[in-house]
């Protein structure tokens, strides 16, 4: 990033990590991504391995924020009953 751009980037990295640490912005952030057509699976592993390793020092917040996931997941999978193996990914 050219130099009088840097401090801006920084900034926004900084509010970024700070939205991140919200978990109803971090739940809608994923829920939005995932209902996007053209987001791969890939695009979802390395978004994921992203998030995760920004909350390294917060396992237990990463946690509950992966319970609720699984959890919609769950629901998702038992309204629609079809593809069960799904939940295995």
């Amino acid at each position: 990033v050219p130099g009088y751009r840097q401090e801006q980037v920084e900034k926004g990295l900084k509010l970024f990590g700070q939205l991140i640490n919200n978990k109803v912005f971090l739940l809608s952030f994923i829920r939005t991504l995932e209902s996007q057509r053209g987001f791969s699976m890939r695009d979802r592993g390395n978004v994921a391995s992203l998030i995760m390793t920004v909350l390294q020092s917060k396992l237990e917040y990463a946690t509950d924020v992966l319970k609720h996931l699984l959890s919609d997941l769950i629901d998702k999978n038992l309204e629609s009953k079809n593809h069960p193996k799904l939940l295995l990914r």
